[in-house]
């Protein structure tokens, strides 16, 4: 319905969604159009006022003011039921008519706005972006699609057109289709965005025409849904792509479209998305991504033809429906159940529905439920200031996640999430929304004022940050969800990941294979992710088992965040995940509990409780990815990679044995370290992690370690060409060796600006032409600047190098060492010179106390840091090097430095260091303490 108010002499209406009970249910005939309806009633309502003359009991000049009011609010009445049909005219999504003119203006506005950011330049980048995509030729994709369980691959591909794209009934398990609708670097549904941005700032009639080609293919697919037939014939991503871009072309080209084609595009995405969205929805899970993306297609499509189709009202009430009920799926207390990865998918979609909705002029409730409300602190707690990305577990990766969603709740107002919007860079990502949606006048990016550290417990998430600044270290742990199975989570209860420098050193292997069983096992089972792993032995690791029972956590859910404290100085974390390694008929442990001190900015004290109802070992697991190493010595262990070392320090009383290695099968996810104890029933494992920036820019110059911190070309099938030489080599034992074409990038990395910086390495190649070298310049993905270095031209080792100056506006460099010829170039031992020197951080000193058992104690930049452990309530004095710390805690740490001493204290109330009481610092308990 509409709600209507007079302002002078306008009228001002806002489209509302009827209730339920006002609309049509079952199999019955569509309501008519408004107009029908209205002329109808209108003549129901004449017989009726001339009934009262046929009677006799007509009373002259009296009848027609006796149904004047009648009549009068018969037609306020029907008048609205017509209005309800009239909401914003087109275009309706993301823009309406007024827009169009200050998009135009944008286009040719070269001054930086108030987000600092020409709409100029933007624009010019888009519409560089559209003609690369038109100048491509007709879309056309082209995938080797995996072979189950690590068989062998199939060539797929198609080039659009009226023809249907060809079927894989044989390979159901894998959807290429998936890939041609998304919003990738090029897809159908990017080709119409663009092409229709483009239509609409320039007014030129070739994107029009593009964006109609495709438009046109897809209503000429001889099928019943727009949804890949091998693999099923239920609503998915596909569909709901289709459904969002097509009801945006017909949207926004509705005026330039004849009545017939107006027909042909309406009816295609009704019969071929609309009414199965419909149908299915119910039939789908709540929490799920595809839900959210089911609901959004048939949301955005129906709000297309609203106007046009009886029961796109229904349509868009229904999907609203089920797109609360995914939000009442999602965390209680915050944060999405997927996680940045698929959450981000799925929020990032329903923020397209948030847009159009407001646009459109239709009320809704959406942005406010709690899901919502509390989706910006989410995400700026979860943001690394290092990265200016999200850690994620489960099947991802880091990332930059909720960044529509954040914008459309920009868009709204929202302060918090215009900073984060800003904070990730989107406003200078260009990209069609973002431009639509560059608006200083509604965009105000204000940095928020609450502490960004902070724990979900109902998706398992615990943050344990300093503050907004860059530099600190920033650790998430996860252990949960405590009821909820996720399909796309991990069982990795307890573990963490950790950023520092820029750099994810405590790090998550990602997304698993859903093909491959080595693979699969690393990415999904406990042995991937930095917690406690029961009895790590060779039968386990020969088996792919992924939840191994005896050895693995087996369930998705059950962990729980128990106790989550912040403060200035330190953040606490317990989480307890026992549970989670036994089923029904085997209890494997009694208790896993994991506590966590973040003593701020960079020491990270984790104290492990272990116990079973029999003797096992217990490894303690860290890991890093595939461009690092672990490195052991003296009963500690250093993970190196990307300018950022960890120092590990692990100790129990039961004796640690480390070791390392890459799981067989699944090298290229990263190399594992172990800490495991001996054998015992019960036992405490106390681990040190300190994160310091690594003085080697680069790590494995010489190839010695494989191609860990080197990446070769991979296009074209040219990653074969790319040879590890253990018989020809300058120094050291390998060298990296190219055959005919590729190259081999060195890690990214970065400098200050202004930083002079020279490259020297070893090469020999047995052509005379081929060889290159090249220094890249870049910033987000955008080339700063390339400066050319020397080419090998000669079949003996030479030495050769390049200088350069670290340019202003650069954020990444890397250095390519390339070969496209005839033969063989080999590449070694590359030196990284740089002037001025950077600051060194010298390494922590970490001793244990009582083998670990009683804590530990760590010197660092001139601070020193030390965890007692004890008993709550019991007083008690522990000789700690020089010092005597007493107090009645279960866990105390004290920080000495700069200033006065500052302390921690769980389940105590007083802390001495010789005889002097340590002031405990307050804070804040956002869940727990237990007593």
């Amino acid at each position: 319905m509409f709600r209507c108010s007079l302002r002078g002499s306008a009228a001002v209406c806002r489209f509302r969604l009827l209730p339920s009970y006002c609309l049509p249910h079952g199999g019955g005939p569509p309501p008519r159009s408004g107009h029908a309806f209205l002329v109808g009633s209108l003549r129901a309502l004449s017989l009726r006022k001339d009934a009262p003359a046929r009677t006799g009991k007509h009373t002259p000049g009296g009848g027609a003011m006796n149904n004047a009011g009648p009549l009068l609010a018969a037609i306020i009445v029907l008048c609205a039921c017509t209005a309800a049909h009239a909401i914003t005219p087109h275009p309706r999504i993301f823009i309406t008519r007024e827009d169009i003119p200050r998009l135009r203006a944008m286009a040719s506005q070269v001054e930086p706005n108030a987000l600092g950011v020409s709409p100029a330049a933007a624009w010019a980048e888009i519409l560089k972006t559209a003609e690369k995509l038109a100048a491509a030729g007709p879309y056309h994709y082209r995938v080797n699609m995996p072979g189950r369980e690590g068989g062998p691959s199939k060539l797929w591909e198609y080039t659009l057109s009226d023809e249907l794209p060809p079927r894989h009934d044989d390979y159901s398990h894998y959807p290429p289709w998936t890939a041609m609708f998304q919003e990738r670097d090029d897809s159908i549904s990017t080709r119409i965005r663009y092409f229709l941005l483009a239509y609409m700032v320039t007014d030129d009639e070739e994107w029009f025409l593009r964006a109609k080609e495709i438009v046109f293919h897809l209503c000429a697919w001889d099928l019943p849904i727009w949804q890949d037939p091998s693999t099923g014939d239920k609503p998915g991503l596909s569909s709901s792509h289709a459904a969002v871009w097509v009801g945006v072309f017909y949207d926004w080209c509705y005026d330039r479209l004849s009545e017939d084609e107006r027909r042909v595009v309406r009816e295609s995405l009704i019969e071929k998305a609309l009414v199965h969205h419909d149908a299915h929805i119910d039939n789908m899970t709540p929490y799920h991504n595809i839900s959210v993306l089911v609901a959004v297609g048939l949301c955005m499509g129906s709000i297309a033809v609203m106007d046009e189709e009886p029961r796109a009202e229904g349509w868009v009430r229904h999907a609203l429906e089920r797109l609360s009920l995914n939000f009442d799926a999602q965390g209680k207390d915050g944060g999405a159940m997927e996680g940045p990865g698929y959450g981000t998918y799925a929020t990032d979609n329903l923020a397209d529905v948030i847009w159009a909705l407001s646009t459109a002029g239709i009320e809704n409730d959406l942005m406010d439920h709690p899901y919502i409300v509390t989706m910006p602190r989410y995400c700026i707690s979860l943001l690394d200031p290092n990265s200016n990305t999200q850690p994620c577990f489960g099947d991802g990766g880091p990332t930059q996640g909720f960044g529509r969603l954040n914008l459309a709740l920009a868009l709204q107002g929202d302060t918090d999430s215009a900073w984060y919007c800003k904070q990730i860079g989107m406003f200078n990502t260009v990209a069609p929304r973002t431009f639509i949606a560059m608006d200083p006048a509604k965009v105000k990016p204000l940095q928020p004022t609450f502490n960004p550290s902070d724990s979900f417990v109902d998706i398992g998430y615990a943050i344990l940050r300093d503050g907004f600044a860059p530099g600190p270290a920033y650790m998430a742990l996860k252990c949960g969800p405590p009821e909820s199975n996720i399909g796309h989570n991990h069982y990795d209860h307890n573990s963490f990941v950790l950023n520092y420098n820029g750099a994810w050193i405590g790090w998550d292997p990602g997304y698993r294979s859903y093909f491959d069983p080595p693979v699969r096992k690393y990415t999904v089972s406990t042995l991937g992710h930095s917690t406690i792993l029961v009895d790590l032995d060779d039968e386990y690791l020969a088996d792919h088992t992924v939840a191994n029972p005896g050895h693995d956590q087996l369930k998705l859910s059950g962990g729980r965040i128990g106790e989550f404290s912040t403060s200035t100085g330190f953040d606490y974390v317990l989480g307890s995940a026992g549970d989670t390694y036994s089923k029904d008929d085997l209890r494997v442990l009694d208790r896993f509990d994991r506590q966590v001190v973040f003593a701020k900015p960079n020491v990270f004290f984790i104290r492990d409780t272990l116990a079973a109802p029999e003797p096992h070992t217990y490894s303690a697991l860290f890991h890093v990815d595939s461009s690092s190493e672990f490195r052991i010595a003296d009963g500690a262990a250093t993970g190196s990679g990307k300018s950022t070392l960890l120092q590990i320090a692990p100790f129990s009383p039961d004796g640690i044995a480390l070791t390392s290695a890459h799981y067989a099968g699944a090298e290229n996810r990263g190399a594992y370290l172990a800490a495991t104890t001996g054998r015992t029933a019960a036992t405490t494992i106390t681990t040190v992690l300190v994160p310091r920036r690594d003085d080697a820019l680069l790590g494995n110059t010489g190839f010695e370690a494989g191609m860990v911190g080197w990446t070769p070309r991979t296009a074209q099938d040219q990653r074969a060409n790319h040879v590890i030489d253990t018989e020809v080599f300058h120094g050291g034992r390998a060298s990296g060796r190219i055959d005919n074409a590729g190259y081999y990038y060195t890690e990214r990395f970065s400098l200050p600006p202004g930083t002079k910086i020279t490259l020297r390495w070893w090469a020999r190649c047995t052509a005379p032409e081929g060889a290159s070298s090249m220094l890249y310049h870049s910033h987000e993905g955008q080339s700063v600047k390339r400066t050319p270095g020397p080419a090998a031209t000669v079949n003996e080792w030479t030495q050769y190098e390049v200088s350069d100056v670290i340019p202003e506006g650069a954020s990444q460099s890397v250095l390519a060492l390339q070969f496209f010829g005839e033969g063989q170039c080999w590449y070694d031992d590359l030196e990284v010179i740089l002037d001025p020197e950077p600051e060194k951080e010298l390494p922590a000193v970490i001793t244990p106390i009582d083998d670990g058992s009683g804590g530990a104690v760590v010197e660092v930049d001139g601070q020193t840091c030390i965890m007692v452990c004890g008993t709550p309530g019991r007083l008690a004095p522990r000789v700690v090097g020089e010092h005597i710390v007493e107090t009645d805690a279960e866990i105390a740490v004290i920080r000495m430095g700069a200033g006065a001493p500052r302390a921690f204290v769980l389940r105590g109330t007083k802390v001495a260091l010789d005889g002097a009481q340590i002031a405990v610092e307050g804070g804040e308990w956002r869940e727990g303490p237990r007593q």
